[in-house]
């Protein structure tokens, strides 16, 4: 797969003036690095992914970043999320992956979720920026706190949420790290993720034939990611 991706290079380093102008990754390198099945490096193996070594994942994401910041920035990300949705109750996964192994999950963990806690799940609204990747992404994982003060994420579909432009930036300028806002949506309970399931490795997701990354604590992968 790292060959793959590092054939690449000369496409995104064509693309990244275009990248910089339209304020988002060209949709024509997403699709070369879906090909190259870059989205499916952490995306478990029952649904088509490669449960690659973490250490392996970063190393292609540098080696796209040699070749266009931005397009390594959000593809990283985007695809680092696979992780997460892998921790997540099976139901979730299916909701994501169920009818396309390629589908893609874009988010943004500020807490800025307003929830309100209801018979199956939770009421859910806000606002939160830095979304990057977003207009790739059919999904999105979006950070709330709960009325007991707990916080968890919130895997929420693109039919319940909307993107607004609003990336317009200095640096990274073609990562399309725009604002997704939610307008009170139910969000079943299965398609929610403690903080303290992913830092104690009590996910929900995993069991003992899940593949050994999956023990990894989630925050460790994401900040490596990002950093």
């Amino acid at each position: 797969m790292l060959r793959r991706v590092e054939a690449l290079q000369p496409l995104f380093r064509d693309n990244a003036a275009e990248a910089r102008a339209d304020r988002k990754v060209p949709a024509e390198n997403i699709q070369a690095l879906q090909d190259a099945g870059f989205f499916l490096a952490l995306q478990p193996a029952r649904w088509g992914g490669a449960e690659l070594d973490p250490q392996y994942f970063f190393r292609m994401q540098m080696v796209i970043a040699e070749a266009c910041m931005s397009t390594a920035w959000a593809s990283g990300i985007v695809a680092v999320h696979a992780f997460q949705i892998a921790l997540m109750d099976p139901r979730a996964q299916e909701d994501v992956w169920g009818d396309d192994i390629h589908t893609r999950v874009s988010s943004s963990y500020a807490p800025m979720g307003k929830v309100e806690s209801v018979d199956g799940g939770f009421r859910f609204s806000g606002r939160w920026g830095w979304s990057s990747g977003c207009d790739h992404c059919t999904w999105a994982l979006l950070g709330g706190i709960l009325p007991d003060g707990t916080y968890r994420t919130f895997l929420v579909p693109r039919s319940d949420y909307r993107i607004e432009d609003t990336w317009h930036s200095m640096g990274l300028q073609g990562t399309g790290s725009n604002d997704i806002v939610v307008e009170d949506t139910f969000v079943p309970d299965y398609r929610t993720h403690k903080q303290s399931d992913g830092f104690q490795g009590t996910n929900p997701g995993v069991d003992a034939d899940s593949a050994t990354i999956y023990q990894m604590p989630w925050a460790q992968l994401f900040i490596r990611v990002v950093s």
